[in-house]
């Protein structure tokens, strides 16, 4: 099960940043300046941290951490 700074640290891993300035809330886009091919990234290499697979609409409702951390809630993945 991933944690929050499990999280944190694919999205700094994929936009080659520190994990400090991943905040749980800031936003991939608008904060982060994520693009698409940096999202696609992200999603798989989620996609293989967890083992599960996630459709456009789950990857598109991903905006930030915490975005990230009640998808992963609602689908069990985590605590």
């Amino acid at each position: 099960m991933l944690t929050d700074r499990d999280v944190r640290e694919l999205v700094a891993g994929v936009l080659e940043r520190d994990v400090a300035d991943v905040g749980i809330d800031k936003s991939f886009y608008g904060d982060l300046e994520m693009d698409s091919l940096h999202k696609a990234e992200f999603v798989v290499a989620l996609e293989r941290a967890t083992g599960a697979e996630f459709d456009p609409a789950d990857a598109a409702r991903m905006d930030s951490v915490g975005d990230v951390m009640r998808l992963l809630h609602d689908r069990h993945q985590v605590p």
